[in-house]
């Protein structure tokens, strides 16, 4: 999504598609006679070439959005605090899948409707509870020990092909703290031996990685409680969105919590513009999405599901350049993310 932007503005701020210069090339330096070269070394006398030095390894940071929390019904029935209880060195191997879709509709000179769809990518890995503070906040990490991609209706790149873009992506650390209510700090995404793949799949687990967990209430709950969370935060690193969840506590069966909810995305208009680059202003942010998630007590370990859809438009506003006038461009843009987690064993430290 950030690439498509991106890139679709650069085109824009060239003047869009290719113009060729009608001034002449200037002439050619007169041909010189070259020293004659030094005789090639032979084999025998040829100096093994030195490896490259190993690539430092990338990070990317998902900031996390600032969240406020609105009891709205505390349920009815025995109530008792909803809340994550994890204990410091419990482990669970967890599989977090992943989907990605973007389109954008430009004129036809800045190539039309553009879509691009990823296969599913798939990390499995470990999640272990690093420590938990007195205030229940649980620092934790997520150490991936398999890539897997599954094939996704529309998408160009068949899964096998685009699983071996992923390999770097094994080893890779997902580390951060939440807190008791499900909200989180930073995360912090790392690949410790990056290829020259790794940037661009980093990017992608970037913007498709939703939160694990839900954000509850303080408040002791009972089924039929209902609660509104409100988040603020950057779309694409770029838009300021506010995201609006109504949530359900649909039920409590022994130590699990199930919960609904379902969400809705704005944003005010707002000027992206940035590096010397032409006015880009950004308006019509609206979205919606789904959250569906079982809380189980004394476990960090979440299973959920979730889906957004977000579209905006923007308006490039491009300075003449030579010979080609001033000039508005309208683009209009529409994201899909969707992201399942899965528990696939537990075990705990002893």
């Amino acid at each position: 999504m950030r690439r498509i932007l991106v890139g679709l503005l650069v085109a824009v701020g060239c003047g869009g598609g290719s113009h060729k210069s009608t001034t002449p090339p200037p002439p050619l330096p007169e041909a010189k006679a070259e020293p004659t070269p030094p005789p090639a070394a032979k084999p025998d006398d040829a100096k093994p070439a030195e490896p490259p030095p190993p690539a430092e390894p990338i990070e990317a940071t998902l900031a996390a959005p600032q969240v406020k929390v609105k009891l709205v019904k505390a349920g009815a029935g025995k109530k008792a605090a909803l809340k994550l209880t994890p204990k410091a060195g419990d482990k669970a191997h967890v599989e977090i899948a992943m989907d990605f879709a973007g389109k954008t509709t430009a004129p036809p000179e800045l190539g039309g409707t553009q879509e691009q769809v990823a296969p599913t990518v798939v990390l499995g890995g470990e999640l272990q509870t690093q420590d938990v503070g007195a205030d229940g906040a649980a620092k934790f990490q997520v150490t991936v020990d398999n890539v897997d991609a599954r094939d996704m209706a529309g998408a160009k790149t068949p899964a096998d092909e685009f699983k071996k873009n992923l390999t770097s992506l094994n080893g890779m650390t997902i580390a951060g703290t939440v807190n008791g209510n499900g909200s989180t700090s930073d995360l912090k995404l790392r690949v410790e031996k990056p290829d020259a793949a790794s940037k661009e799949a980093l990017g992608l687990i970037h913007l498709s990685l939703l939160p694990m967990w839900p954000v509850l209430p303080t408040e002791p709950v009972a089924p039929g409680a209902k609660w509104t969370v409100t988040q603020t935060q950057k779309l694409a690193d770029q838009l300021d969105v506010t995201q609006t969840t109504d949530y359900e506590l649909v039920s409590h069966k022994g130590n699990d919590w199930v919960i609904k909810g379902t969400t809705k995305i704005t944003g005010a208009d707002q000027d992206i513009t940035a590096g010397g680059g032409p006015s880009t202003k950004v308006g019509k942010i609206m979205g919606t999405g789904t959250t569906e998630a079982t809380i189980s007590e004394g476990s960090l370990t979440p299973a959920s599901k979730q889906h957004l859809e977000t579209s905006f438009e923007a308006t490039v506003n491009v300075p003449a350049q030579g010979d080609h006038p001033a000039q508005t461009v309208s683009l209009k843009f529409e994201l899909k993310q969707g992201n399942a987690i899965t528990s696939k064993q537990a075990s705990a430290q002893k």
